[in-house]
Formats: C-alpha cells, structure tokens, sequence
C-alpha cells in the first residue's frame, strides 16, 4: 500500500496537510520541534511525529511503496539532503515542494550569512535581524553587537535561553512569532532604530514581501542571505494536484449557483487590495457590505459600506449570508474560516483555497449575460485569460 511522508517545516507543509485531510489522503508528518507540533492544529488523517531524524532514522521510516514530500525550509539544505539520500537508498519516491523566489530589485545579496556578517562588520548601523535563532551565534562576532543588533526570534523558552546564553540584553530580543505585516516591520524599524533590516529570500509566504515594503518606506537597507542552491519542484498548487493524482483522489468540480445578495449581509474582514476588489463586485449586486479592518485601503468607497476600524472579533460573523476573510494574517484568516465552518457560513479565504466553502468568481458581464469563472486550482492564471475573452465576446 502506497504510504506518504512530508518532511514539514514551513507554511506551505501546513498549507499541505490541511488540503490532504480535507481529501481524505492520509499522511505521516514530520516536524523537527515542539513549536513545529503546536502550530499544527489537529487534522483527520494526519500523523504527526515531533524530533529531528538523522539519516538513518529517516532511511527506516521509508520504504518502496513511499512518496515523500520534502516541505522544509528553503535554507534547510543539510535536512534536504538527507531526506534526498534517504529516499535514494530507500527507493521511495522524493518530491520537493519549492517555495518560488520573489523579486529583490535593491536589495544587497550575500551568499550566506559568514558573507552577512563580514558586511555588517564594516558598518555602525544598528540592524534588524530577521533570519532567526539558528545561526545567531554567528553574529556575536560583529563589533558591539550586543547594542548594535535586534534579533527576532521565536518566543520559545529554548530560543530565548540561547539569546540571553550569546549576550543578548533583553530590552533587544524581539520575542514574537509572525506572521509579520508590513506595518509590523514598519513599526519594529521605527522602534530599533534600525538603518539596516537582515533577511533571507523567505518568498511570499515568509513574509519577504512585508519585509522589503517596510524597509523602502522607512527608507533602510535590506541585507539578503541567497538562498543555498536553486531548486526545481513543485508549486503548492501543482504538488497538490501530483498528490491527488498519485493517490488516485478524484476532486468533482464546484458547482455554479447563482443567487440573490439584494439586501443580504456581506461580511468582509480585512480592507486591502484584495478586498478593494471583492468589495467593487458585491457593490454591483446590492449586498449590505460590512467591513471590519484596522486600516482601509484609499480605493474603497466609505458612503457605500458599514466600516468598523478594529480587529476581527468572532461575533462579526454573526447574520452574515456570505464571509470573505482577506486579511494579512494568515491565523486569524484560518480562525475566520472555522467559525463559518463552525456555523455553516459559506466563506471565501483569499489565502487558502481548500478553506474556503465557496469560490470567489472573476465575473463577466454584457448583453444582459453574466457569467463566473473560477479555476479547479491547477492554473489561476488561466482564469483571468478566459474571462478576458468572455468579457470580448459579451462587449
């Protein structure tokens, strides 16, 4: 019997395993710490196990019949290629799932941190550390490093016991776990002082992004750490569908149901770019928008919804025919997604598809037609090619 193992170690692992259960595929999933463990809530089929494998004890967990998934960190590379090892000698099947590169246009890149720190060491500046505690002690040999640097961390009892063990004042140590906004990092420059912010190329799901955003608009320099080899793989999205085919899992599309939101609560947390979209297409078919977010976007309209300026609160959901959670918080999305579970509320998560009990279609409209279109989540991109055709056809 085929059996499937992933080595997790990043969002799109959890990201993962959250699709398989939803599919009914099992799996037995391996984490390297107790943090690892805890934010992994439980999930009908998934197994986790906790502790970090040598070679060895990953070879005897595998077999012929395995497919495993290598879902850890980019800069993992040790624990990559002991799992590729394992695999070969073992002759279960490896499948990498890669996290793509973003764009760094400005940034200074470094090829690893021994590079990182010989550039910091030529300079005062006071420096935002974002690569977290693993390779911290490296950093000790900068000058005044103790005075000079914030490092930010996980809040675990061993991460900050290894902070204050390598010299590091608490009133520096920037114990918090992410995921990070860019008015978080905005706020954290601000706070530090920091003329310099140190990262690795985390991708979008790292945070990169916020990253880089909030060093442009504080106007500081980011220091990346490239990451150790280029890889090939696959996608979130293509190993979910290798998976499904792997495992002989057939996914019956989603049914289109066209309804009437006359007049029928709409609620959406979360006020940005991909809520300023959603909001424009609900205006046109006369739902009551409801919007709860600590800051609005400048391009929605405030005449035409009910705003509240606060973070979600659960009762926000209460009455509600249709939720859209598109904040930049991917818990508190997940933590929206089930409370509508919860209370049998169709929800769109615009971060994580197989949380969501309902798509959000591109629409196309003319010659009194309207249509929606949505992917089957192999190709996104192709939703908007096909609706720009449709919108030609109906002009």
């Amino acid at each position: 019997m085929k059996q499937l193992l992933i080595f997790s170690g990043t969002t799109e692992g959890h990201l993962l395993c959250r699709f398989l259960s939803s599919h009914g595929i099992p799996a037995h999933v391996y984490v390297a710490t107790a943090y690892g463990e805890a934010v992994m809530e439980k999930m009908p089929g998934i197994t986790i196990h906790t502790g970090r494998l040598s070679y060895t004890e990953m070879a005897q967990q595998m077999h012929e019949n395995c497919v495993v998934v290598d879902a850890t960190h980019p800069y993992a590379s040790e624990v990559t290629e002991n799992i590729k090892s394992a695999c070969a000698a073992s002759g279960a099947q490896y499948l990498r799932l890669v996290r793509p590169a973003q764009s760094s246009d400005g940034v200074h890149i470094v090829p690893d941190t021994a590079a990182a720190v010989q550039w910091l060491c030529q300079t005062p500046s006071k420096v935002l550390l974002t690569t977290g505690s693993k390779e911290l002690d490296a950093y000790t040999a900068i000058p005044d490093y103790q005075q000079r640097l914030y490092p930010r961390v996980l809040p675990t009892a061993e991460v900050l016991q290894k902070c204050a063990a390598l010299g590091f004042p608490g009133a520096s140590i920037l114990a918090m776990q992410g995921p990070f906004s860019h008015e978080m990092n905005v706020a954290l420059l601000h706070k530090t002082g920091a003329s310099i912010l140190v990262t690795k190329d985390t991708g979008k799901s790292g945070g990169f992004a916020e990253k880089l955003s909030a060093a442009r608009e504080v106007g500081v320099q980011v220091l990346m750490i490239a990451r150790p080899q280029s890889e090939e793989g696959f996608t979130l999205e293509e190993m979910q569908q290798k998976l499904l085919a792997e495992f002989d899992v057939q996914k019956p599309p989603r049914f289109p149901l066209f309804v009437s939101l006359l007049g029928k609560k709409v609620v959406i947390i979360g006020a940005g770019a991909i809520a300023a979209r959603r909001i424009g297409v609900l205006q046109k078919f006369g739902a009551d928008i409801h919007v709860i977010a600590p800051e609005i976007s400048q391009n929605i309209d405030l005449s035409k919804i009910h705003y509240q300026a606060r973070s979600f609160q659960p009762e926000d959901i209460d009455g509600a025919f249709l939720v859209i959670a598109a904040t930049n918080d991917r818990n508190v999305n997940h933590e929206i997604a089930a409370l509508c579970k919860q209370h049998e509320i169709p929800v769109s998560v615009a971060d994580c598809a197989e949380e969501s009990t309902f798509y959000f279609p591109a629409i196309c409209e003319g010659s009194g037609l309207i249509a929606g279109l949505v992917s089957d989540g192999s190709d996104h991109h192709a939703v908007s090619r096909t609706a720009k055709k449709i919108r030609e056809i109906l002009e």
